[in-house]
């Protein structure tokens, strides 16, 4: 038998043998790793533009954006290829309607493209930057580049180039009321379509002249654009019903119901063909409208059952993708972890390997900055997750406001009014869903979710109170970072239990400004005042959700916070100060 002495060198023996071993392995699966990187990068490089793009897109936005953000990791691509991995998700974060990241990313792309002097692509990123800005109200801004774009088109004679800015052109004039304009540009556009024979460009610059000039109340002359569209559509075997839709709502209006009939189960074949479940549930509202004009009460239960089941089949596909793209993302941190764990390992290794005569002692302090590290690793994921629970305590609220003054519009039967109510509630709902998955958002994001939260209320309210926001000229509103939903609960309190009850006219009025390190929100309505009554228990505990989230961000600012009536005690002050991160 051995002693004591003999097995503890064995055993020590054994254990270098096998940090050996481990650390050979290690170094042919590294060699492994950078030779299969390199092959994919020099096979990205022979790569065409539309090829590289097509390599770097995927069907689901979301996961094109992780992807290419996995790619501008690596940063082995060509100056021009680093340029469309922004581009193409400046572009993909437009289409999901973030404007504002999207117009980072696209000016990193223009950065690029403007060191090869890519006069094609700067055209493009300048065009795809006007639509962002476009949607962002910034009217000069989206002019100026998609000027900049068109003139290029016509320098290097792209036509189709120069006919897409002509209708981007037409599209800012069109958001800004100027029809006259926008149509004049559209139909340049057109006759540039028409000399290309570019039927399907040409047939979509039909629906859009028909559809400005429905906006400017000339019916007749829309209703005959709307019939170009669709013949060409036709004549093209192209799967588009918006022409059909279109002229089957002015049919609608006309209260020739026979007709749009024809033109929305014409526009549901079509949308059959192409599978998009969505526009088939608005089509089969249209129909299920027309028949309870006719009084069809047959035909009604018939539309009800079928965007029902849509509907359903609709939210099963979301979620189906959903699920998968969680999956795929957490595989993919997974591995991501597993790497990094591993290169731990390695490094560990190679301390003990060189430093033999302290493995003891290194095999202890490794197990107890292990041990530590779980435990705070535990306490962050903790605090990550009471955070993410105290922000969600507020949706019941904000769903349930948004869908009583839809129902509200609803049993007034005024459809236009139920439109912009649904609308504007479709994008609070998607703005409260990012927000909950997110630390921080811009102010500017944050104000922009609530000028669309009072606006929806001033609908409901029928404009019973205005609202002023003013920002100090020194806040760089897209630069300073905030909780989401922060100021929400407030603004809900000041409209609901304030200026509701009142029977004047209110005013809401949100000041932001500077003092010192801290951002400074002062809240002001002029209602009824900060009194009890039946609902102020909820007010106190949106108070007390507040005070809590404030005091996980560890500033101390909600010793600062402040909510008393105002001195003739009639509306509210709230003061709260935020400290610059």
């Amino acid at each position: 038998m051995l002693n004591s002495s003999c097995k503890c060198n064995f055993l020590v023996k054994q254990y270098c043998i096998n940090m050996i071993k481990k650390l050979y392995l290690l170094a042919l699966l590294f060699l492994v790793v950078i030779i299969s990187c390199t092959k994919k990068t020099t096979k990205t490089t022979k790569l065409s533009d539309n090829e590289f793009i097509e390599f770097i897109s995927d069907t689901n936005f979301r996961k094109t954006i992780f992807k290419i953000d996995s790619l501008t990791s690596v940063n082995n691509f060509s100056t021009h290829q680093t340029g469309l991995l922004y581009y193409e998700k400046g572009r993909v974060l437009g289409h999901l309607e973030k404007d504002i990241e999207a117009i980072v990313s696209l000016e990193n792309a223009l950065s690029f493209f403007n060191k090869e002097n890519d006069q094609k692509f700067i055209a493009k990123t300048n065009m795809l930057l006007s639509v962002s800005n476009g949607f962002l109200s910034k009217k000069r801004k989206a002019l100026e580049q998609i000027t900049i774009a068109l003139k290029i088109y016509r320098e290097i004679n792209d036509k189709k180039g120069e006919a897409k800015a002509l209708n981007s052109l037409a599209h800012i004039e069109f958001q800004y009321g100027n029809f006259e304009k926008s149509i004049e540009f559209v139909k340049q556009a057109s006759v540039i379509q028409l000399n290309l024979k570019d039927n399907d460009a040409l047939a979509a610059s039909y629906n859009n002249i028909g559809y400005v000039l429905e906006q400017a109340k000339l019916i007749d002359s829309a209703s005959t654009y709307y019939k170009k569209a669709i013949l060409l559509n036709k004549k093209n075997n192209r799967l588009n019903s918006d022409p059909q839709r279109n002229l089957g709502y002015i049919y609608a209006s006309n209260k020739e119901n026979e007709k749009s009939k024809l033109l929305y189960l014409e526009a549901l074949k079509i949308e059959e063909q192409a599978g998009r479940l969505s526009l088939q549930k608005e089509i089969y509202d249209a129909l299920l409208d027309i028949s309870i004009k006719d009084k069809s009460f047959e035909n009604s239960l018939l539309y009800v059952a079928k965007r029902d089941s849509i509907s359903e089949l609709f939210t099963k596909l979301e979620n189906e993708e959903k699920i998968k793209l969680i999956e795929n993302q957490y595989k993919l941190v997974s591995k991501q972890k597993e790497l990094q764990q591993q290169k731990n390992n390695n490094d560990k290794n190679k301390i003990i390997f060189a430093i033999l005569t302290g493995l003891l002692f290194f095999l202890g302090l490794f197990f107890l900055q292990r041990n530590k590290n779980s435990k705070l690793k535990l306490e962050r994921e903790k605090l990550r997750l009471e955070q993410k629970m105290l922000r969600t305590q507020m949706n019941p609220h904000f769903v349930f406001n948004a869908l009583t003054a839809i129902q509200n519009t609803l049993l007034d039967d005024d459809p236009l009014k139920s439109s912009t109510y649904l609308s504007r509630f479709a994008k609070l709902v998607r703005q409260n869903f990012e927000f909950v998955n997110k630390k921080f958002i811009s102010l500017e994001e944050d104000l922009d979710a609530l000028k669309n939260y009072i606006e929806t209320q001033q609908l409901r309210f029928e404009n019973k109170f205005d609202y002023k926001i003013t920002v100090q000229d020194t806040v760089d509103t897209s630069f300073i970072q905030i909780p989401p939903m922060l100021l929400q609960p407030f603004i809900e309190n000041a409209i609901e239990h304030g200026l509701k009850p009142k029977k004047a006219k209110g005013l809401l009025q949100i000041y932001i400004s500077e003092k010192g390190e801290f951002t400074r929100f002062k809240i002001l309505d002029d209602g009824v005042g900060y009194t009890k009554n039946t609902n102020f228990e909820d007010r106190e505990h949106a108070i007390d959700v507040f005070i809590k989230r404030l005091k996980l961000r560890g500033f101390g600012e909600e010793k600062l916070f402040s909510i008393q009536p105002l001195e003739n005690k009639l509306g509210t002050q709230v003061i709260i100060l935020l400290k610059l991160i």
